[in-house]
């Protein structure tokens, strides 16, 4: 299930229009069903939200040690879609295969003026969560500077044990001046008590660029994501402004047979997007650098079709040259209900590898609440449908999902989450079928309620 700070972050994203998936650090996002998170114990979550634009979330961790947090969002534009967990759609609130929305240039902030002056201000999210009894505080701030520029600042922050803290002597003070600190004292160093990492992001819609800074460590990064085969992608607006013209799906209908070096006839019709990652750090004195190729199907389109354009597909190839590691995933909605996912990964240096395959299956049934839809019923469960014309086609709402995945060393994961009366449920198990002692790995359950 996702937690309740991803899915206001998201929304949050929603609102104000920016990309949620036009990053490289998302490229395999799409494509990673088998990278389902499972609970580790007993946790439970409480949110509320008194005001459409601030939040509050309580979670408390049983086993195997009590562990409890308390967090505070605030937004700049009103969330009304985040309500009481009975009546969320249950497919916003789970992490699941599906095909984004095709990247557009986010729209710029609607205008407000008084007084001859305009007033809107800048779209901004404030998000803080401390833990107990470590006291650990961490928090994000984001914020738009331009309508395609970003800023992010993240932080974590924990106090130093009481060991590390410096104690009042009752004699007089004989310690030595800092020019005369020994090695052994130098190794003697606690760690540092937090790290900042700030990052700004640029996104058009065909590009997209981030640069990261991490205090702790010096290190310095960038990425970068370029999208091809869809050259109407940075003209599109969709979101806050867009009234009167055509969504993004309705112009990929249109263009879909139109663009030189797209699939042929009866092939998948799709885009590929294209990204690297390069990054140093000035204290460890070290670098890395990878790069990545993805091809995802178009969205379904809105209007005009009763079918998706192709079948949704995506795949994806990473490949790190110092380290020699190449990942390629595949990843399909085979039918309305099920989505299979596969990933394979080797090293060319000492050719280990690995398999992993999972898949998800809705099995959940809503009963007496109907989604009107013009795709195949169930289709909602990969691709979240656009408001459209009511077609004799209906598709319930599940409140249920299985998720499976079994890896290269025989080692199996169930998830099932689904809705039980108002709360949101998560039980996960990790199987190991090799070892005798311990073939059950770990259990563990999730509840969230919100408010």
């Amino acid at each position: 299930m996702l937690p309740f700070s991803t899915l206001i972050l998201r929304s949050y994203y929603q609102a104000i229009g920016w990309n949620e998936d036009n990053s490289y650090s998302q490229l395999t996002r799409s494509s990673s069903g088998n990278d389902f998170q499972l609970p580790q114990s007993l946790i439970l979550q409480l949110a509320n939200s008194p005001t459409p634009i601030f939040f509050t979330s309580y979670a408390l961790d049983a086993l195997p040690q009590l562990n409890g947090s308390l967090s505070y969002i605030t937004t700049s534009e009103a969330l009304r879609d985040i309500g009481p967990s009975r009546n969320l759609p249950f497919k916003h609130v789970v992490d699941r295969f599906r095909i984004y929305p095709l990247p557009h240039r986010p729209p710029p902030k609607d205008e407000l003026w008084l007084g001859g002056r305009r007033v809107e201000g800048r779209d901004y999210l404030l998000y803080s969560r401390l833990h107990f009894p470590s006291l650990h505080l961490s928090g994000l701030a984001t914020s738009r500077l331009t309508p395609t520029l970003q800023l992010h600042l993240a932080f974590l922050s924990h106090p130093q044990p009481p060991s590390a803290r410096p104690s009042s002597p009752s004699g007089p003070s004989h310690s030595r001046q800092p020019s005369e600190t020994s090695t052994a004292t130098t190794a003697s160093r606690p760690p540092p008590p937090g790290n900042i990492i700030l990052s700004l992001q640029h996104d058009t819609g065909r590009h997209a660029s981030e640069y990261t800074y991490s205090v702790q460590d010096g290190m310095f990064g960038w990425r970068g994501l370029w999208n091809f085969g869809w050259k109407g992608m940075s003209e599109g607006v969709s979101g806050p402004g867009a009234v009167g013209k055509p969504s993004l799906a309705e112009v990929a209908v249109q263009g879909a047979g139109r663009e030189d070096g797209e699939t042929m006839d009866g092939g998948l019709k799709g885009r590929f997007s294209a990204g690297a990652e390069v990054y140093f750090s000035a204290m460890q004195r070290s670098f890395g650098i990878s790069t990545g190729l993805r091809f995802s199907t178009l969205p379904t389109p809105s209007s005009g079709s009763h079918h998706p354009l192709s079948p949704p597909t995506t795949l994806t190839l990473l490949y790190n040259p110092l380290m020699g590691f190449v990942s390629t995933a595949y990843s399909a909605q085979i039918s309305p209900t099920i989505a299979l996912s596969s990933r394979y990964g080797v090293n060319v240096y000492s050719y280990e590898s690995d398999l992993s395959i999972g898949g998800e299956w809705w099995i959940g049934r809503r009963r007496g609440k109907r989604v009107e839809s013009g795709t195949t019923p169930g289709l909602s469960a990969a691709v979240d449908p656009q408001p459209m014309e009511s077609t004799r086609d209906t598709a319930e709402d599940r409140d249920g999902i299985l998720k499976a995945k079994i890896s290269g060393n025989w080692s199996i994961s169930l998830l099932y989450e689904a809705r039980i009366r108002n709360c949101l449920v998560s039980i996960g198990v990790i199987s190991d079928l090799v070892s005798r002692q311990k073939p059950i790995r770990s259990v563990g359950v999730e509840v969230q309620y919100f408010s």
